[in-house]
């Protein structure tokens, strides 16, 4: 496999990258310290206004932070971007409407801000966001009617397990019950098909913990209900969609406290099929050389192959079989895109950009 850096380009700016996007193999969505969103198609001079996250209200907990970590999700021109460990964004659909977002802060500087875009089978967009830690909504983007406005925070089955659980024990605190939805939901990610969403969030213990909704069933029922995987060591690992019913999970023998693992042992991916209702990997793979926890991780349907990369880990491109194809620990960038497997590395005014080929 070949690494080729595809574009090593300063670009005419009216601001430095604070964080960016590829929105098309060709085209980059870019938000910069000034607060503005532009788009810049490559081997062009310079680039084209989107929108601006400048405003004149002013909040409690302050504004939009251009220069804070933010993350870019755009799909067929609609553009999102939000503080990632903050509490605002902004929503803009071109030609339509600019809509601000806000969640509530709590443990917002440690909970990554939920978003995620996707059409339905008659290709109508929907955007899933956080307003509060545990709570989620869904908006149909064409109308602005939040679809999911009359879901409660109550699981389904909350009650029985509540009495199940206090025919064994005392119940000493005597608070109300059923109690809402416990989780703190994180980065978001759709099914290939988009019928499911993961959520890479966590829980007290506090401990990673994978949950996957069914967006339909999340929609239209009134309660709240998901399929737990695994609740790991809170080290904020990273997890992705190999196929529609396939996650694969990054994991650290040694930082998740496996009973006899050695500092140095390698890391691992471990796949969890939700066909089968054991919480348990159906496979595991090994990862030689550099830690793999705090990756972002991804599947290429293309290579046929897991694409991984951070601060730590550098680039690993790696098959599902756990054969290595590309593997640099000193190259770090910034972000990957699927449909070209090209990933990019910005600083300044200046954008380079690597593509992967077999």
């Amino acid at each position: 496999m070949k690494l080729n850096l595809m574009y090593d380009t300063p670009v005419d700016l009216p601001g430095n990258i604070s964080s960016a996007c590829m929105s098309a193999s060709d085209t980059l969505t870019l938000l910069l310290d000034t607060g503005d969103v532009v788009q810049h198609e490559l081997h062009t001079p310079g680039c084209r206004p989107l929108f601006t996250t400048a405003t004149h209200f002013s909040y409690k907990d302050g504004s939009f932070d251009a220069g804070a970590p933010s993350s870019i999700y755009t799909m067929d021109g609609i553009t999102v971007v939000v503080n990632d460990f903050k509490t605002h964004g902004y929503l803009h659909y071109p030609g339509k409407y600019r809509i601000h977002l806000w969640r509530e802060d709590y443990h917002a500087d440690i909970s990554r801000y939920p978003i995620a875009l996707f059409r339905d089978q008659q290709q109508t967009p929907y955007i899933i966001y956080a307003v509060a830690w545990n709570h989620l909504q869904i908006m149909n983007l064409d109308t602005r009617q939040v679809v999911t406005a009359a879901k409660s925070l109550i699981e389904e089955g909350a009650e029985e397990r509540h009495l199940a659980f206090y025919a064994n024990y005392e119940e000493s605190n005597m608070l109300p019950w059923p109690r809402a939805y416990d989780y703190f939901f994180g980065q978001l990610q759709l099914s290939p098909d988009n019928s499911r969403f993961l959520s890479a969030g966590w829980a007290w213990g506090s401990c990673d913990q994978c949950r996957v909704y069914d967006v339909a069933h999340f929609i239209s029922h009134p309660r709240i209900a998901d399929r737990s995987l695994g609740a790991w060591e809170h080290n904020n690992r990273n997890y992705c969609w190999t196929d529609n019913h396939t996650i694969a999970v990054t994991y650290d023998p040694y930082a998740d406290e496996e009973e006899g693992a050695v500092k140095d042992a390698p890391g691992e991916i471990h796949f969890y099929d939700l066909r089968q209702e054991a919480d348990e990997p159906m496979r595991k793979i090994s990862v030689p050389g550099p830690p793999v926890i705090g990756a972002a991780i991804y599947y290429s349907p293309v290579l046929q192959a897991l694409v991984l990369h951070g601060e730590r880990t550098g680039v690993v491109v790696i098959t599902p079989g756990g054969e290595v194809l590309y593997m640099d620990e000193t190259l770090k960038v910034h972000g990957y895109h699927t449909g070209s497997d090209m990933l990019w590395h910005t600083a300044g005014n200046t954008i380079k950009i690597w593509q992967l080929t077999i």
